[in-house]
């Protein structure tokens, strides 16, 4: 019977809830589950169990981490505004104001019969509502735990429609509020409802080598216990269940079916800072340590604090996680503790947060959600405060996007930086696990030169604020200056410039006069290389692939592809002013960090264009560690065909084999990488900058 059901749940959040909350607040939760049960009634879920089944599960999930009575009284009401009659005003009269604002902050928008648009709309919401009160995710990141536990009743499509946008969003921001924990239950069963064939062939990869492993973890914590008991030092030792961890980077193809079973995780948790140390220096003196990582004094975004260690066995790796009790429950639960988490854990999720809080400011939903899954998605260094505190940023940030990063009056006044006690510029790229300090000068005002090398959209829109509110004839005095520094790359000034140059320049911008155009300049609408650019680029032959329409602002302007990375449509890039023409680098590459060094003013940042481009092609060099024979070659020439994936050379080399292909964009190298991977029994498969150098043997293709 249903009414049963549903009261053995209720029964169960009782039992949760009476272990911890008062009298008064279980009272309060149970009238909150009552109200919820009336307002959902006679509705099922697609399985067919009655509806209110869910909420006093995702009420149930949170009891567990002992949240308190209004979170789980807004998790039973969740849906209640979004799916029946009853109002925000309705909850605020029966269960106050606070509940309500929460019911509300999770309730998605529906105003529109655009779909895209009411989905951006609703983070756009949820987020401006979690920057209010974290609580609104911890409710939210619970819902989708149980709806992705129960999902078998739907279509595989839907189930997978889900997944993507679980692993797209939801995990990553839940690694953002520290909570771990949750982070990898959602991504656990995102790849069982994504790729079923993969995940499946790694749990039976993991199970078959299961007793060999278990007997390798035995000898390890043995070792380990040892060790404690000899040099007197308090704690326990856990051995840690690293197959989502694992899971997570075979998926990703940092691993492979090899790596994947012979390594292996415990937990050392100890009973003070002073303790780890010791322990790490006792392990070095032990062992042979790969890998060493303090993040007790530099935490991990999202809060996470440990030392990390990865120690070398005769046929094993071992990674270490030593740590506080109060660490450990902070890196699985991070904002759920609330005051109760470290400080240094509380910091660095205030700091993601504040970059959340930037992200909403603008007033267009679906630019909103898109910034945020590129914020989400992209690849991101940490640096660190003199004090010790965490600042995430994109890779390719400079000293001085960290100092707007850190404050308006950092980055206002910023003259230099010091990175890890070394004077840099302020154009200086950053690095993971760096710390920063910012040299500043009262007097001194933003440098129009940085936009040329500022990364995020933080330092920009703060500098370009200071600029315009600069006096006009101060303005054009600034462009002019600018202008004059960005010819000096073609050995020319102003004063070289003719009246056609002029002319030209004025069409090409729309411009009235060279004032608007110095205007222009000033306050960072147009980049005065790319006016260099326009001008002086020898020999210009602008393909129609590589101007305009790839790569945004760059009308008019020499494209051209750097041959020492080569980007495809997609990657992070950033563009190189030569001689040549402007040269599109991806972010990460050698050359373009060391040119950025030398002469940041020729560096600037470029953006791909957010429409649909489907006609062009890019060259792309893999390397898969496998020996393929003439069978196996023949194999992967059909694969990448079958995906629509140009085939221009394979070649087997020194236990390797190369492949060169053509593709659209960097999405279809991450498929066919997939699918190269799941056929030929998922062997590392990397991407490289450039083709191999290799002696001239026979080629198929």
């Amino acid at each position: 019977m249903p009414g049963a059901e549903v009261s053995q749940a209720k029964q169960q959040l009782k039992v949760i809830i009476d272990a911890y909350l008062s009298e008064s607040d279980v009272d309060r939760v149970l009238a909150a589950c009552d109200y919820a049960d009336i307002a959902h009634d006679g509705v099922t879920r697609k399985s067919g169990e009655p509806y209110i089944l869910h909420p006093i599960a995702v009420s149930c999930i949170l009891a567990h981490m002992r949240l308190d009575a209004e979170t789980l009284m807004s998790a039973l009401l969740h849906d209640v505004i979004e799916d029946t009659e009853f109002s925000k005003e309705d909850i605020t009269e029966k269960f106050g104001k606070t509940v309500a604002e929460l019911v509300d902050g999770v309730t998605k928008l529906s105003h529109s019969s655009d779909k895209e648009y009411n989905k951006a709309a609703s983070f756009r919401k949820i987020l401006q509502a979690t920057l209010q009160d974290p609580r609104v995710i911890i409710i939210k990141l619970a819902d989708r735990y149980h709806n992705m536990t129960t999902l078998e009743a739907l279509r595989p499509d839907k189930r997978a429609r889900i997944a993507q946008e679980t692993i797209d969003i939801f995990v990553p921001m839940a690694r953002i509020v520290g909570m771990n924990e949750m982070a990898d239950n959602l991504e656990h069963l995102c790849y069982q409802n994504l790729d079923l064939d993969m995940f499946d062939n790694i749990q039976e990869a993991l199970r078959q080598t299961k007793p060999k492993r278990c007997e390798y973890q035995s000898i390890w914590e043995k070792n380990l216990n040892d060790l404690l008991k000899s040099h007197g030092i308090e704690g326990r030792i856990k051995k840690k269940n690293n197959n989502i961890e694992l899971l997570r980077h075979f998926v990703k193809n940092d691993i492979n079916l090899q790596e994947l079973t012979h390594s292996h995780a415990f937990e050392i948790i100890l009973q003070s800072i002073a303790d780890c140390d010791r322990l790490a220096d006792i392990l070095r003196e032990n062992f042979k340590v790969l890998h060493y990582a303090d993040h007790i004094r530099r935490p991990l975004p999202g809060g996470n604090q440990s030392l990390m260690m990865r120690l070398k066995g005769e046929n094993t790796t071992l990674s270490l996680t030593v740590q506080t009790e109060l660490m450990r429950k902070a890196a699985r639960f991070g904002v759920v503790l609330g005051e109760n988490a470290p400080q240094a854990c509380r910091s660095a999720i205030q700091a993601s947060m504040q970059n959340l809080n930037f992200l909403v400011d603008g007033s267009c939903a679906k630019t909103t959600f898109n910034d945020f899954l590129d914020y989400l998605h992209q690849e991101k260094i940490w640096v660190y405060t003199p004090q010790g505190h965490l600042h995430e940023l994109p890779q390719g940030a400079t000293a001085v996007d960290f100092a707007y990063s850190a404050s308006l009056f950092l980055g206002n006044h910023a003259v230099g930086s010091k990175i890890n006690g070394e004077a840099k510029p302020l154009s200086t790229p950053l690095l993971n696990g760096q710390v920063i300090e910012i040299i500043t000068d009262v007097l001194a005002t933003p440098n129009p030169d940085w936009l040329s090398f500022i990364n995020t959209q933080k330092a920009r829109r703060a500098l370009q604020n200071i600029l315009r509110e600069q006096d006009i004839d101060e303005q054009r005095l600034v462009g002019e200056q600018a202008l004059n520094r960005a010819l000096k790359l073609f050995n020319r000034s102003i004063k070289d410039l003719t009246d056609n140059d002029w002319n030209d320049l004025l069409t090409w911008r729309h411009a009235e006069s060279k004032e608007h155009l110095y205007e222009q300049i000033a306050v960072g609408d147009l980049l005065p290389q790319l006016v260099a650019n326009h001008l002086f680029v020898q020999d210009q032959i602008i393909e129609e692939h590589t101007s305009n329409r790839l790569i945004q602002g760059t009308e008019g302007v020499d494209v051209k592809y750097a041959h020492c990375c080569n980007p495809v449509l997609d990657d992070p890039i950033m563009g190189h002013l030569s001689r040549r023409g402007l040269i599109v680098h991806r972010i990460r590459c050698h050359n373009l960090l060391h040119e950025q060094q030398l002469h940041p003013e020729n560096i600037m940042p470029l953006h791909w264009t957010s429409e649909d481009v489907d006609d062009v092609s890019f060259n792309a060099y893999l390397s898969i560690d496998m020996d393929m024979n003439d069978e196996q070659i023949s194999e992967l020439i059909y694969q990448c065909r079958k995906a629509k994936v140009g085939v221009e050379m394979v070649r087997a080399y020194d236990a390797k084999t190369y492949v060169n292909v053509v593709v659209n964009d960097r999405n279809q190298i991450a498929k066919i990488i997939r699918d190269l991977r799941m056929h030929f029994g998922f062997p590392r498969i990397t991407r490289l900058s450039l083709p191999i150098n290799m002696p001239e043997t026979s080629i198929a293709s």
